[in-house]
């Protein structure tokens, strides 16, 4: 910006923007201000050269519109309700993505030349960065509900409008747009526009509520207020847990009222429902009939009782019994595991990033939109993949992987491309399908993608954008219409700048970027530990750990992931006694990164106990002491005996001190 003073600070930011506008003798509040300052210093604008608004392409709308479909239906019914009470009032209405593209737009009853002047129409761009500070750009930077009232704005041309906004988040806490409220030239006060702010905070957690509700509606959800508290169905708290009580999904009211109440380093997603309410999954499941009946709780984290109401869709109820209308958490997991391959919300299990992705997953599929899944070896890529195309539309089509790396090159084009009979000297004579050709109405998966050959990256290129190949010796294309996902674990970016790999192919492959983490990154290794034994060893009911061997397995770095930990554990089944692991069934590459146990296990022997139950004394502690020396101390069935999830056994055993013996069989 050419001529403008020196600036330090937001005063002298301030005195700059409100000097060049004989309009603006007010001062600014402190959010207004500061937005200013980001405005001016940080998005390089200047008000004293008005933008207008951005406005995309009929295609690029087309294109966003398509992208954000789920998030516009579930936002329809809101937007169509709070239009019909504000209209007549003079106000438009939008709906905006995280960017603040305006998506829909619910325009009162005058000159359409008039909204578009004023930039209010689907396409426009409201972020920050272009248009400075405003309703839309500044309640996406603040993700706080807010008024941008006249002369606020930082452009003038902008002075006519006052915006009432508020952000929405979707279940996993992520910013997914805004809902809001703007009218012209409107005579009042900002505190004219209260009731307005109220109205749009209402509908925008409405919104928030139905993205909850369509997301979670294979889940067991609940809703938590205190007990006989006026019901606000806008400030409802809701939650979504698995079939072993861990916190999944939860709504904006959920995040605000529980997030406080939790320790530093703790967050909601992740948690046990117990730590919340004071109640497992099976208590609240058996206690509310199978979610007929309204569930009373004092809960230890609340201050107040607690209402708890809980809705189990329906394919987790059993029908014909009078004593348990539920599928108890044991039993839907022995139902799940008889699939042959892992569901996308198996593989996030209770990993926050991860079930972000699967959201994230959730609203590309069948929108022809290609993903790229990167990660380092043993991540699960290809487990992705498969989950990705048995959620999708083309579910019940082939999927067809190739390993781009394991075939030689001189093949690869006949692998990808197939060829007619009598092609070439040595070819099959009924001809072959190429992968391209057999993924046909399915899904193609693109293995190792990075180490494809660089003059069939051109190929491949062509046939992805024409959807159609042509076979070698074939006189007629044939016409494609796959899914396409591909994976690697090499740094394709870099491969670009060493000529190794197409930029136009990575950007026509990379319509969506998943990054798989390191297994030692997740922070789910017991459900994942679990899985693996039930989906592949034949159950984790029977499998003792002794806690010094599972905290190795905790502990390791493990440079193979998930592959390697499942060998692992198929190692220490086959070397252990009777199902109980220690640390001696490990293979050695893996205890010798934590032999420090083998010394912390030496006790002076004046400082062993004579007893565990004299050791602990409180009576939970001692029940638990009974019930693991009842058990052998095998933690799934103690925590059926005492009602417990096997995460809650654990903490309590820490609690009170309690390790298990190395001498018990």
């Amino acid at each position: 910006m050419r001529n403008m003073p020196q600036i330090n600070g937001t005063k002298d930011v301030v005195a700059y923007v409100t000097g060049n506008f004989q309009d603006r003798k007010f001062t600014p509040g402190d959010r207004i201000a500061q937005s200013w300052e980001r405005s001016l210093l940080k998005h390089g604008l200047d008000p004293k050269s008005p933008q207008p608004v951005d406005i995309l392409t009929h295609y690029e709308i087309q294109e966003q519109l398509q992208l954000h479909e789920d998030y516009l239906n579930i936002a329809r019914n809101g937007l169509t309700g709070l239009s019909k009470r504000i209209a007549d009032a003079g106000f438009s209405v939008l709906l905006t993505d995280e960017s603040g593209l305006t998506l829909d737009a619910r325009l009162p009853k005058m000159s359409k030349e008039i909204w578009q002047n004023a930039g209010l129409l689907v396409g426009s761009t409201w972020g920050e960065s272009q248009a400075g500070t405003n309703g839309i750009g500044t309640c996406l930077e603040e993700k706080e509900s807010m008024i941008i009232h006249h002369h606020e704005h930082f452009f003038a041309n902008h002075s006519q409008l006052s915006c009432s906004v508020t952000p929405i988040f979707d279940p996993l806490g992520n910013l997914k747009g805004c809902l809001n409220a703007s009218c012209l030239n409107a005579s009042g006060s900002k505190e004219s526009q209260f009731l307005t702010l109220q109205m749009i905070c209402m509908y925008g957690r409405m919104i928030e509520n139905s993205y909850f509700r369509q997301t979670y509606r294979g889940q067991i959800t609940m809703n938590v207020k205190e007990t006989n508290n006026f019901s606000d169905l806008a400030q409802e708290q809701l939650l979504a847990v698995n079939e072993r009580g861990v916190v999944i999904g939860a709504n904006r009211s959920a995040f605000a009222e529980y997030e406080h109440l939790l320790d530093r380093d703790q967050q909601l997603l992740g948690m046990q429902i117990e730590d919340i309410v004071g109640l497992n999954v099976d208590q609240l499941l058996t206690q509310s009939n199978g979610g007929a009946l309204t569930v009373r709780h004092q809960s230890p984290k609340l201050l107040d009782e607690i209402e708890i109401a809980i809705r189990v869709p329906a394919n987790k109820l059993i029908t014909g019994s009078n004593e348990s209308a539920i599928i108890k958490p044991k039993e839907a997991s022995a139902s799940t595991h008889k699939h042959k391959h892992p569901t996308l919300e198996e593989l996030a299990g209770e990993d926050e990033g991860v079930l972000r992705n699967v959201q994230q997953i959730r609203h590309v599929i069948n929108k022809d939109i290609p993903i790229l899944i990167t990660g380092e070896t043993g991540t699960g890529k290809e487990a992705f993949a498969r989950a990705i195309h048995d959620a999708s539309d083309k579910k019940n089509g082939p999927f067809i992987a190739l390993n781009c790396a394991a075939i030689p090159e001189s093949l690869i084009e006949s692998e990808l491309f197939g060829y007619k009979s009598g092609s070439f000297t040595g070819a099959n004579r009924k001809g072959m399908k190429g992968k391209l050709e057999q993924a046909n109405g399915g899904t193609i998966f693109l293995d190792e993608i990075g180490d494809m050959p660089a003059q069939l990256q051109t190929r491949l290129l062509r046939a992805l954008a024409e959807r159609e190949i042509m076979p070698l010796g074939a006189t007629a294309p044939i016409t494609l219409d796959i899914q396409v996902i591909s994976a690697t674990h090499q740094d394709l970016m870099q491969h670009i700048k060493d000529k190794l790999f197409r930029e136009d192919f990575y950007y026509r492959l990379n319509g969506m970027s998943l990054k798989l983490p390191t297994l030692r990154n997740r922070n789910d290794k017991d459900f994942i530990i679990d899985c693996i034994l039930d989906r592949e060893l034949g159950g984790s009911a029977d499998v003792v750990f002794a806690p010094q061997a599972r905290q190795i397995l905790h502990d390791y770095h493990w440079p193979g992931n998930i592959r390697q930990l499942a060998n692992v554990l198929r190692y220490a089944l086959a070397v252990s006694k009777e199902k109980h692991i220690t640390i001696d069934d490990l293979p050695i590459e893996v205890r010798a990164s934590k032999e420090l146990f083998k010394e912390e296990e030496v006790i002076p022997e004046t400082e062993k106990p004579m007893s565990l139950s004299d050791f602990v004394n409180d009576e939970e502690g001692r029940r638990l002491v009974d019930a693991l020396r009842q058990y052998r101390w095998n933690i799934t069935q103690v925590s059926e005996e005492l009602n417990i999830c096997r995460s809650t056994v654990y903490r309590k055993m820490k609690k009170y001190n309690i390790v298990q013996p190395n001498d018990i069989y």
